[in-house]
């Protein structure tokens, strides 16, 4: 049974962004009124250090009591939203390379360390990083030099390292893209890249750094929008219950969140509305929405999405579960209080500057 408690939370399952430097009044409306869990960051909100800083407190004064998150994808490389002085590490593909020159190096969990400290110390307090993606197809236009290596246990490897060394910073980490995007083709984020790989090519390489990902008790684990016709023909891993419940959770046993990868992407926007595609998503084992930008289009999903509870169509075990798993992140990443964050002049410090300049020297 649902009750008022859960009805009043069910924002809790949203992550929203939004232009500019200051969020619209709308945004503000919803992560007051709404509930909102938790808002991704993007290059146009993060103009200057101080600037992020004082947005990323902004945010979480709006709603204290929600204990809203703050988030971004900062993978180094192409994938980086903020400005000077925070460190900018090179793509990640650097890293594997870097460690098969030094193998008894550490440093995917220096770097991971890095930048913890300098999210945490701008506020944010979660990182859409790192890519579990293993690099098979030298033509996949979206994740190439993102990935550790073409090799599943080099990237088990780094990936690990960067997974301790953010988190023992105090930044949640968050890997993807479950069950694997790295051997497509397309880019999920115009089209709905599809693949005819089985369960036993998946256990042979794809699965392989999820696994190691999740011993290494990674926080979260985000979706692929990628259909994997030899395991659930037809479906995007997002909304696949045989790829998120059955194997993600029980068979993998992953107890995290699974995040959503953004689902106004192409790839998910070509096939279904946001309204429907947050109903689906969910009920397939999502824990987190990711919708895009858009804050009328927010609001009439997360109406949806509450009326879609109310009926049944979403089991109100389901809801429970979920805000449970939320409630226990937030504990542990987006407390207000009792933690001491680092200072903002760890940004762009001689330590990160030094590690840095030794990644370019030896890559």
């Amino acid at each position: 049974m649902l009750t008022t408690e859960m009805q009043k939370n069910l924002g809790q399952f949203f992550v929203i962004g939004f232009n500019g430097i200051r969020p619209p009044e709308n945004t503000e409306w919803l992560i007051k009124k709404r509930n909102i869990g938790g808002v991704i960051l993007f290059r146009g909100n993060c103009p200057s250090m101080e600037e992020t800083a004082d947005l990323a407190a902004y945010l979480k004064s709006l709603n204290p009591a929600s204990r809203l998150s703050v988030s971004i994808d900062h993978e180094g490389g192409r994938v980086h939203r903020l400005p000077s002085p925070f460190t900018h590490f090179p793509a990640m593909q650097n890293m594997g390379r870097l460690y098969e020159k030094l193998p008894s190096s550490k440093i995917a969990f220096e770097v991971g360390m890095a930048m913890g400290r300098e999210l945490a110390a701008a506020g944010i307090h979660w990182n859409f990083a790192p890519v579990l993606d293993v690099h098979t197809n030298p033509f996949n236009p979206v994740i190439g030099d993102r990935a550790f290596s073409n090799d599943p246990e080099m990237v088990s490897l780094m990936a690990c390292q960067f997974i301790q060394g953010l988190q023992e910073a105090g930044v949640a980490a968050c890997g993807k893209h479950f069950p694997g995007h790295g051997d497509t083709n397309e880019d999920s984020h115009e089209v709905l890249p599809r693949l005819p790989h089985n369960m036993k090519r998946l256990e042979a390489l794809e699965l392989v750094p999820f696994e190691a990902a999740i011993q290494q008790n990674v926080a979260a684990i985000m979706t692929a929008h990628v259909v994997y016709n030899g395991l659930d023909r037809g479906l995007p891993a997002t909304y696949s219950v045989k790829l998120l419940r059955d194997l993600l959770r029980d068979r993998l046993g992953f107890e995290g969140l699974i995040v959503s990868d953004d689902l106004s992407m192409g790839a998910i926007s070509k096939m279904s509305s946001l309204d429907e595609a947050c109903i689906r998503a969910f009920n397939a084992g999502c824990d987190i929405l990711i919708v895009g930008k858009d804050p009328s289009q927010q609001a009439t999903a997360l109406d949806t999405f509450a009326r879609a509870v109310e009926e049944g169509k979403i089991p109100a075990e389901r809801v429970a579960k979920s805000l449970a798993r939320i409630d226990h992140f937030k504990k542990q990443y987006c407390r207000m209080t009792g933690v001491q964050r680092p200072p903002m002049s760890v940004i762009g410090c001689s330590e990160h500057k030094e590690l840095l300049n030794k990644i370019k020297q030896i890559v």
